[in-house]
């Protein structure tokens, strides 16, 4: 699940930023003042901001949190690998760093566990690449070095994202946030022996091709999916995406392949665990209109299983019998402008737009569909 600060609301309108423009802003939070450069995205009538840094962090600040603003004409520049990694160190000490071609694993755990998830992400990298652009997706590369946390055990990891997720912290494995833009996890392994080498990468690969890490593995490429959907321009952070739309593109890559080494090796096998839970809750369904147009389901511990598993289920479907629709509808709702809000009767027109009006027949069709699918 992707994380967000929502405190911003419908307020917030495009201003027009000057291209080569470096902002500045002074802000006073939790009882001590900072500046701010980077680059103002959104500002709402009252004065409140939508604010990306050059590390691809998007701050909500509110009026009453600015003390001043300036601008000058330096441009804006993401950081580079090198300057984020400098950066990721400041912040964490005692953190190391490992560098792969596209991501940046900040760890305090052993070198064999982040070397395994940094070739966990490029392997899905390279497959969440190749299947949109073959769908004929528009994606491009991003626009800022992709980061990753990852903490020794549960408890540091719990200790340091209780202030963003609070007590959720205790019931994920880890997740990515819209507002950092960084996926958070800790070494599923327990391994903790400095330096890594070739026994801790035999105990690492023991442990997760073990069938009761399936879960923890998928919840890690999970996340990555959803890093990878909102910095390739698949999906764009803080423009309104429907959650079964997220949540069921996620869960399409994460099925974890536990024989390879690496943890996982293709995009969209069939997931067993969403599928028996969907098979399951066939009875306790509300229909496709609730899907596309409500996500208080997802947010309800009580049927938040049965939301995810028809999110999984209605993508699978949709991508294989109607793949060329998709990716237009997902290229619709990544053109709309930021934090622009749609009512549930806006939604259930952009879906129909490229989906057609008939939703009972399509409903009929998807159930039948997922009847044969083994």
């Amino acid at each position: 699940m992707w994380m967000a600060r929502t405190s911003l609301a419908a307020a917030l309108v495009f201003v027009a930023a000057p291209l080569f423009a470096l902002d500045y802003v002074t802000i006073n939070r939790n009882g001590s003042q900072r500046e701010l450069a980077g680059r103002v995205e959104v500002e709402a009538a009252d004065g409140s901001l939508l604010f990306l840094t050059p590390d691809g962090e998007l701050w909500m600040l509110l009026k009453e949190e600015i003390a001043a603003r300036r601008t000058d004409t330096k441009p804006f520049v993401a950081l580079t690998q090198d300057e984020f990694a400098r950066q990721l160190q400041s912040e964490l000490p005692g953190f190391k760093i490992h560098k792969t071609r596209n991501y940046l694993i900040a760890y305090n755990t052993s070198e064999a566990y982040a070397q395994w998830v940094g070739a966990l992400f490029e392997r899905l990298r390279g497959g969440f690449y190749k299947t949109w652009e073959t769908a004929g997706a528009e994606l491009h590369e991003p626009k800022f070095p992709l980061v990753a946390l990852v903490f020794k055990d549960e408890a540091s990891y719990q200790r340091y994202t209780n202030r963003e997720l609070g007590a959720a912290a205790g019931s994920m494995f880890g997740y990515y946030s819209l507002t950092t833009n960084r996926m958070t996890t800790y070494d599923l392994t327990g391994v903790e022996e400095a330096g890594g080498g070739a026994r801790s990468t035999e105990r690492i690969q023991q442990i997760l091709q073990q069938p009761k890490a399936e879960r923890t593995v998928a919840t890690i490429i999970h996340e990555a999916t959803h890093q990878l959907s909102f910095n390739s321009g698949l999906q764009v952070r803080f423009t309104e995406m429907p959650f079964w739309l997220s949540e069921g593109l996620a869960i399409y890559f994460e099925t974890p392949d536990l024989r390879n080494a690496k943890g996982w090796a293709k995009v969209g096998a069939v997931n067993r665990v969403n599928l028996l839970q969907f098979r399951q809750a066939r009875t306790r369904r509300t229909g496709l209109k609730a899907l596309l147009t409500d996500d208080k389901r997802f947010r309800d511990p009580k049927t938040s299983a049965d939301a995810y598993s028809e999110a999984w289920a209605f993508t699978y479907f949709l991508i294989r019998t109607r793949r060329e629709e998709y990716v237009k509808y997902l290229r619709s709702l990544a053109s709309r402008p930021l934090t622009e809000y749609q009512d549930s009767d806006e939604r259930l027109a952009e879906f129909q737009k490229f989906f057609g009006n008939d939703l009972p027949a399509l409903e009929t069709e998807f159930l039948r569909y997922m009847q044969q699918v083994q």
